[in-house]
């Protein structure tokens, strides 16, 4: 009893040696010996944001951030990436195991989405903000319920030093993801897969594709 008293009693007057009386009134509506739950003040509890700056996390419903995002990465637990971006733009590289997807074509292509549907699966586009909003929304109705947009993009991505992958042709092959080819009946278009050098997918201007194509069916 004696003990408490005393703490009271070198806290009071730590309060007021240190000019803490303000303070002590904004953090605590009880703060001057009057413990009154009737009298509590919410008000002074910082509101909890869902999703604040680059970093929503796991609980956000449409967004999910870059640091958030990396640190999975980290971890070996990384999401499903989806690359919507016009193929032209892949040459730069795409996020680590990421599958390339134009924006016209994903709606068709979703068997190419993870069979498990509680899969995190995140799309991503340059900036954020040209289609892969629309597209997780759509994903989510499709019953990928954990799909989310990459905020920022891979623009934000990039610019913070995240891991990317490069594209590499395939084994005894000398195209790669994002090149640029011009088929023999002259159409001209990129690839966006090249699971094998027998095996490249050409994805053309008017979001039709062609393949799998081998390497003399090519031009450059």
């Amino acid at each position: 009893m004696f003990r408490d008293r005393l703490k009271k009693v070198v806290r009071k007057a730590a309060i007021k040696a240190f000019n803490m009386e303000f303070d002590t009134e904004d953090r605590d509506p009880n703060a001057r010996g009057n413990p009154d739950p009737s009298k509590f003040d919410p008000s002074v509890i910082p509101k909890i944001v869902d999703g604040d700056g680059d970093t929503p996390g796991a609980n956000h419903k449409t967004d999910i951030g870059r640091t958030w995002v990396s640190a999975q990465l980290a971890g070996g637990v990384p999401p499903f990436f989806v690359d919507i971006r016009p193929p032209g733009e892949i040459a730069t590289g795409v996020l680590p195991g990421a599958l390339v997807l134009p924006l016209e074509l994903l709606k068709s292509r979703t068997d190419a989405l993870p069979k498990d549907k509680s899969k995190r699966v995140t799309i991503y586009d340059q900036t954020g903000e040209l289609g892969s909003d629309d597209m997780a929304t759509w994903l989510r109705e499709q019953g990928w319920g954990l799909s989310r947009r990459l905020r920022g993009g891979f623009a934000e991505w990039i610019e913070h030093d995240e891991p990317i992958q490069e594209a590499t042709p395939p084994e005894g092959g000398s195209h790669k993801v994002g090149d640029p080819v011009r088929l023999s009946d002259g159409r001209s278009g990129w690839i966006i897969t090249a699971a094998s050098a027998d095996a490249y997918e050409i994805y053309f201007e008017d979001g039709t594709t062609a393949g799998p194509l081998n390497e003399a069916e090519l031009g450059s």
